[in-house]
């Protein structure tokens, strides 16, 4: 497979992975939460690396005291007539203990179908967090990795998939109040995935993914 379809690849994934991890910790039983985020992979624009600004909303729904569900619609992609969702659950694995952390782990379905010719994609998504609140607020740290799944062994141009797993890393911080919850993260998306040559130019390692940053805010109902 040529470099610019490997790039052509990658960066579909890139752009995909356009949000930053959805819950870390559940949602308290019956109980929603609503949130919008900002962000994207880091990319070279007039001169000055900036992420790239993808937006997305999502809600949750707190199925029990350590299982929630939830749903993202990524709005960016409905500019270009694109609709692109996620949808999953999260569970509580193990709670925070003194200093070791809290460990979650969701599973997601994102689905996007292009209206313009109606053709529909499909990745699972598998995710794990360990966390730490620090704070009596709700405050925490967080690392993990989200990783898609390409299902497909041909693209549509009937060349072979070059990577079936796709990882991506995550760190980031919550600011927990009564009502609000602000979220920063840094990612490195696609590790290991060659992303050039492109129409952008991505930052990454060594020609490799890219390095992303994201805002989330939430509200708690």
């Amino acid at each position: 497979m040529s470099r610019t379809r490997i790039a052509a690849w990658a960066v579909s994934l890139l752009f995909a992975a356009c949000s930053p991890v959805r819950f870390v910790t559940p949602i308290p039983a019956e109980h929603y939460a609503a949130s919008a985020s900002l962000g994207g992979p880091l990319i070279t624009f007039s001169g000055a690396t900036i992420p790239m600004p993808l937006t997305s909303l999502a809600a949750g729904y707190g199925l029990s005291s350590n299982t929630s569900l939830f749903a993202g619609l990524h709005t960016t992609a409905l500019l270009f007539h694109d609709i692109q969702l996620d949808i999953g659950a999260l569970r509580e694995l193990l709670p925070q203990d003194g200093w070791r952390p809290g460990v979650s782990a969701s599973a997601v379905a994102n689905l996007a179908l292009a209206l313009r010719d109606g053709s529909f994609k499909f990745w699972p998504e598998l995710n794990a967090n360990a966390y730490w609140h620090y704070m009596s607020n709700g405050n925490l740290l967080y690392v993990g990795s989200s990783n898609w799944f390409e299902l497909a062994s041909t693209r549509s141009d009937g060349e072979s998939q070059p990577q079936h797993w796709v990882p991506n890393l995550q760190c980031g911080h919550v600011f927990d109040g009564e009502n609000w919850q602000y979220t920063t993260e840094i990612k490195y998306l696609a590790v290991g995935v060659m992303n050039l040559p492109s129409v952008v130019e991505y930052h990454g390692l060594s020609g490799n993914g890219s390095f992303g940053v994201y805002l989330a805010l939430t509200r708690k109902f």
